[in-house]
């Protein structure tokens, strides 16, 4: 990712629905996961909204390539922060409880690599809690922009991680009622060509609609501690280490 993108996270992540909605969401899937405990890293951690949100309930630890994402973990008081990649992590074998990885598998070239790092540092029995872009349609410049290599369905984040060497406990895909919507602008903007100057689709909407949006995510928070989801912008699993 470029420093703007990290200045724009910064500066949104607070009050946005993307990112109160993430947080929601990961809370739901740590549910699905046994509850959050013991020591949990967070991969790709960047500027500290996920460490915040589990700070109060696990030793959370966080890693993250880029130095300006980990200065803004730091302005929050967060101190457990790690420089380092997520295919080599600077970290011993078995020495975490849980791993949160959200939106970084879909970053590198080889996530075998990636998920073998996740492996190896994650004490037997423990569960990664992973999410990903769903569905090439669509791609948009917002992939573009955060340097994404590929989008997901439902089935082949399952099909990775489980030659990694883990079981996949529950997967749905989320991020569920702005999938028409997203679906809609992004196809629009690929055939129409317009909002050019538009990076990426972090737009702030007004405080209703935003207080709004944030009340569906906790709609679906509610329904992933229940089903799966048939669509999402995003798809997730939760996997255990065998």
């Amino acid at each position: 990712m470029h420093p703007e993108e990290f200045r724009e996270m910064q500066a949104m992540e607070e009050s946005h629905f993307w990112f109160t909605g993430k947080r929601l969401l990961l809370h739901a899937l740590l549910d699905r996961a046994g509850g959050v405990h013991g020591r949990v890293l967070d991969v790709g951690c960047g500027t500290g909204g996920i460490l915040l949100s589990l700070a109060g309930d696990a030793a959370v630890v966080g890693v993250d390539y880029e130095e300006l994402a980990l200065r803004f973990c730091r302005d929050k008081g967060l101190e457990a922060v790690v420089r380092g990649s997520a295919l080599a992590l600077p970290f011993e074998d078995a020495s975490f409880d849980a791993c949160v990885t959200l939106d970084v598998l879909e970053h590198v070239d080889d996530e075998q690599l990636l998920l073998g790092e996740l492996r190896r540092v994650l004490r037997p029995g423990g569960r990664a809690v992973i999410s990903v872009p769903a569905f090439q349609a669509l791609w948009s410049q917002h992939d573009e922009t955060f340097q994404h290599r590929r989008r997901y369905r439902r089935t082949e984040p399952m099909a990775r991680v489980r030659e990694a060497g883990f079981a996949v406990e529950w997967s749905s895909y989320t991020n569920f009622f702005i999938f028409p919507p997203a679906l809609v602008w992004r196809v629009l903007r690929r055939w129409t060509g317009i909002a050019p100057e538009m990076r990426t689709d972090f737009v702030v909407p007004p405080a209703l609609v935003n207080r709004a949006l944030i009340g569906t995510y906790h709609c679906e928070a509610q329904l992933l501690r229940r089903l799966r989801l048939p669509f999402g912008v995003s798809v997730a699993c939760v996997a255990r280490r065998v």
